[in-house]
């Protein structure tokens, strides 16, 4: 769980409420991941908060084009953003809250915890690759 400090920064956020976080399942270049149930639906889902996002242009521009991708494309094998947290005011606008799917793993975790890939495992994640960036082409990406 958050500090109370964090927790109380992210209750400032228009449909917090609606969320109630479970723990971290990930730290990323951009931010930290958090399970949590969504209240309205009671699926399990992702929350990514990126902090500071205007700190360093560049990173602004990547979480941009990174929201603007996924909110497009619409594909089994690609992650879906389900929401976006809003802030009440633009003024105090510095973190971004995306709501995803839960997914059970991702796949460097399921490396590291299965000593013995077989074939079929290869197999499969090439097939899920080749199937999403056919997609992404298709899609003029």
């Amino acid at each position: 769980m958050e500090s109370e400090a964090n927790i109380e920064y992210y209750t400032q956020y228009r449909d917090a409420n609606r969320f109630m976080i479970l723990k971290v399942i990930g730290k990323g270049t951009y931010g930290v991941v958090y399970s949590a149930i969504d209240t309205y639906t009671g699926q399990k889902v992702a929350i990514k908060r990126v902090r500071d996002i205007f700190k360093h242009i560049s990173d602004a521009t990547q979480i941009l084009r990174e929201i603007k991708l996924l909110r497009f494309l619409c594909h089994p094998d690609i992650i879906e953003i389900k929401h976006i947290l809003l802030p009440c005011s633009r003024v105090d606008f510095d973190d971004i809250y995306i709501v995803f799917e839960l997914m059970e793993s991702d796949l460097p975790q399921f490396i590291k915890t299965n000593d013995e890939l077989t074939k079929e495992h290869h197999r499969v994640f090439l097939y899920q690759m080749l199937r999403a960036m056919k997609y992404i082409h298709s899609a003029n990406v």
